[in-house]
């Protein structure tokens, strides 16, 4: 893959919004106008090695919630970014209360922006004919599992959303419990056409015959893809949360050859987009191999799936 550095990059950036050493870019295809937002926190020079790491490892599972997010809003067919604009004059404030004591240099800026764009770069391919890059959309060599089975498969009708959104938040609630935290994060993805998430969580358990009017085929693997990614998100694979896959995966109808699939594809995302975060960070190491095989445990993958992921990440990558 292309080198990245500011300059390669600048002329996909439409928009940037910092808050304190945090950075938020929307990125946009000159080609499909595909839109890919992106955050990164800039650590302090002065940050002890430990504590660079701590840093680190949390920003892995960041950038794979935060892509989940984008995820699940491009499935529900709505602009990721219609909050933007509202948004800029509050954050604008934010950032100038906390500018003295925590904001970013000039410098500095543009290396959290390239950091921001490494996170998502996956998501991007080189283009030597336009000498800059693109969307990976229009390389399906650089498409990863997850990426095609969305694409092919996109969820389009407004009945077939709804589940979707009562499944990721029954998924969520799999404890018995709706986190304040859960509640938040989910608000900033789900279609606010379906209700807030209070509403949805008073909902009754989705019923068969609810299940049966899901549209047929594909778009039924997508609509579970997406619930079991959301359930891998927080790096812990509950039983709660595997019953409830289970009890959905009967629910659409689907046998085990498509459960097997869609539980490859999710576990892939995860681990490659907490791999685009490690290679950014630090590069590929065998401290970054040594944290994705234990991040592979975690979501419920054994050493030689990992590998088999590693590798793939590597070759859509280029490197």
């Amino acid at each position: 893959m292309q080198q990245v550095s500011y300059d390669s990059i600048a002329p996909l950036i439409q928009n940037i919004q910092t808050q304190g050493r945090s950075v938020s870019v929307l990125f946009v295809c000159p080609v499909s106008q595909s839109q890919i937002k992106a955050r990164y926190n800039m650590p302090r020079n002065n940050s002890a090695t430990s504590r660079i790491q701590q840093t680190a490892q949390r920003s892995f599972m960041y950038a794979a919630q935060n892509a989940i997010s984008q995820a699940i809003r491009s499935a529900f067919g709505y602009n990721v970014f219609g909050r933007v604009a509202s948004d800029v004059a509050r954050q604008t404030v934010y950032s100038a209360s906390n500018r003295q004591n925590n904001s970013l240099s000039a410098s500095e800026q543009k290396q959290a922006i390239v950091k921001a764009f490494e996170t998502v770069s996956s998501r991007f391919a080189w283009d030597p004919k336009r000498n800059s890059f693109i969307s990976a959309s229009a390389i399906q060599d650089a498409l990863s599992p997850f990426d095609l089975q969305l694409q092919k498969s996109p969820i389009q009708h407004q009945y077939d959303r709804m589940i979707l959104a009562r499944m990721l938040v029954q998924m969520a609630m799999a404890d018995g419990i709706l986190a304040q935290a859960e509640s938040n994060w989910l608000a900033e993805f789900l279609d606010p056409s379906f209700g807030d998430i209070d509403s949805l969580s008073r909902r009754p358990p989705i019923s068969g015959a609810e299940f049966s009017q899901v549209s047929a085929g594909p778009v039924r693997e997508s609509m579970l893809m997406l619930t079991w990614t959301l359930a891998l998100a927080d790096e812990e694979f509950a039983i709660q949360e595997q019953q409830l896959l289970r009890q959905f995966a009967q629910g659409l109808g689907l046998q085990n050859a498509s459960i097997q699939k869609v539980r490859t594809a999710a576990q892939d995302y995860i681990l490659s987009q907490a791999m685009e975060a490690m290679f950014g960070w630090g590069g590929h190491d065998q401290f970054a191999r040594q944290k994705i095989f234990e991040l592979a445990t975690k979501i419920g993958m054994s050493q030689q799936e990992a590998s088999m992921a590693e590798a793939r990440f590597q070759r859509r990558r280029g490197n």
